[in-house]
């Protein structure tokens, strides 16, 4: 679940929600199908590159996803016996409908993944078979020396 949280807007209800699904949702869905996990599994988390920036407005949906990323490292320490790997993948914007869940018009979502692209030093926004194929390598042998690592995938925003 993904959309802002202004501090001055953001109410306990919205709060909740968005804290239910990204956090109390994945750990508890890992609990869940952890002890059916066979013993060399890969598992890959989906955080955000929000999770290493302070972005305005985000606070919360930031907070959740550097709990996704905490969760990655503790889980690979924790089922490391299993020889079970837990990385993550950090996403960064990616066209995708999610934009459409702010309830922006067509203008306003155009105007918006612009704005977003000349910020990005790719200069512009990612595609979704990006992610794809970082979830694959993280899920593939090719990653089998990789443990609560994370893998950004945001066109360089976080990092440069």
């Amino acid at each position: 679940m993904a959309y802002s949280t202004p501090l001055a807007a953001t109410d306990e209800a919205r709060f909740d929600a968005l804290m239910a699904v990204n956090v109390k949702g994945l750990f508890f869905s890992m609990q869940a199908v952890a002890p059916l996990l066979r013993d060399d599994a890969a598992v890959v988390l989906n955080s955000a590159w929000l999770n290493a920036v302070g972005m305005p407005g985000f606070s919360a949906l930031a907070a959740s996803k550097a709990a996704v990323r905490s969760f990655a490292r503790s889980w690979s320490a924790e089922l490391a016996p299993r020889k079970i790997r837990v990385n993550a993948v950090s996403p960064g914007a990616i066209d995708t409908p999610i934009f459409e869940l702010e309830g922006a018009n067509a203008a306003q979502l155009e105007d918006t993944k612009r704005q977003m692209a000349g910020r990005i030093p790719a200069g512009r926004m990612g595609e979704a078979h990006e992610i794809a194929e970082a979830v694959l390598f993280l899920a593939s042998d090719a990653s089998r020396y990789m443990l609560g690592a994370e893998v950004v995938v945001d066109g360089g925003f976080a990092q440069l």
